[in-house]
């Protein structure tokens, strides 16, 4: 089953269009499932943040296809990239009031609806990608997916985006090294806690004038998964890539409560399924996507090394719960428990 998936986005990769799974890259503003009557099936429209280029886009369009291929004809699933519905923040919002449509977004979105969900960014949590699998199904983390329906919205799926690492002017290997650098992050409260535990001085700057501001000195250095370093050409603007290896990172997808429960038996049984087994399936492509990426950049001149003292980042992340009392009481410690078992 895991090697028919795997070779079928294989080749779905090698054939990228705008729009996967039959649909189209028009706007829309459908907020309901579609069912006309009859055997007509059910259109749910997955709104992707990445570009039909990105590295990533041919795993979302083969789950949309899984997804279709076992719901017995009763859905259609319509894959539309670049945002094309609208950008992901305005996206969930419709999702949490009734649209028909998927999102993927990182936690840090669903906590504006269930605040613990920030703790899946949490620096130096995770220590391999299996442990947000294990968070997702875990108690723990079912109660926190009752809190986010009782909000609107429900998880599909939560998948290993990518380790994140730091892209910068200069070589990094202990936190010292990044005293007074200008590192760029999203305007968001945990992301300036993660430049914290880096050791840098938080920039927020859109990701779509991230080339530009390192390109003119705005910004020292940047942080994401190597595939999304690589693919907005950072490594045209700054030579060095240190592992830092801060955040085993986290996709996730969601969908409206309200639709998935409106939606026949066959339908929910296929979208509990395939989004049970994508954490796996995804992980490897994530994983090849992360070495194609790694070897792409030292072949442009990229210097990377490995940082030699994690010890003082690990230990500068320890603090990060302290920024946030809104969280459940020992959410942190919690959530330790829970991938250690």
């Amino acid at each position: 089953m895991k090697k028919r998936i795997l070779a079928m986005i294989l080749t779905a990769a090698m054939s990228l269009s705008m729009v996967g799974c039959g649909g189209n890259n028009k706007q829309t503003q459908n907020a309901t499932p579609t069912a006309e009557g009859g055997n007509n099936p059910y259109v749910l429209k997955m709104n992707l943040a990445k570009g039909p280029n990105s590295p990533y886009y041919a795993i979302w369009d083969q789950f949309c296809k899984e997804v279709e291929d076992r719901s017995e004809g009763t859905l259609k699933m319509e894959l539309y990239a670049s945002e094309a519905l609208g950008n992901t923040v305005d996206m969930v919002e419709a999702a949490a009031k009734g649209a028909a449509v998927l999102q993927d977004c990182d936690p840090s979105h669903l906590a504006d609806y269930v605040p613990d969900f920030s703790v899946f960014m949490h620096p130096y949590l995770f220590s391999k990608p299996e442990d947000i699998e294990t968070l997702w199904k875990s108690e723990l983390g079912g109660n926190m997916m009752e809190e986010l329906e009782a909000q609107g919205l429900h998880v599909v799926t939560m998948v290993y985006f990518g380790t994140r690492h730091l892209i910068s002017d200069k070589k990094i290997e202990t936190r010292d090294d990044t005293k007074g650098m200008k590192l760029r992050c999203a305007p968001t409260k945990m992301w300036n806690e993660v430049i914290n535990v880096l050791g840098g001085e938080a920039t927020n700057t859109a990701w779509s004038e991230v080339y530009t501001a390192l390109s003119q000195g705005v910004a020292d250095g940047a942080e994401s998964p190597v595939g999304i370093l690589y693919d907005s050409k950072l490594q045209e603007c700054v030579k060095h890539l240190s592992l830092t290896g801060h955040l085993i990172a986290t996709s996730s997808i969601v969908m409206s409560e309200d639709v998935y429960q409106s939606l026949p038996d066959a339908a929910k049984k296929a979208i509990d399924e395939v989004g049970s087994e994508w954490p796996a399936i995804n992980m490897d492509l994530v994983k090849d996507i992360e070495a194609e990426y790694t070897e792409k950049m030292l072949a442009e001149g990229v210097e990377v090394n490995e940082i030699t003292d994690r010890d003082s980042f690990v230990e500068a992340s320890k603090s990060v719960s302290n920024a946030f009392p809104e969280w459940t009481p020992g959410l942190y410690d919690s959530v330790m428990e829970v991938i250690a078992s």
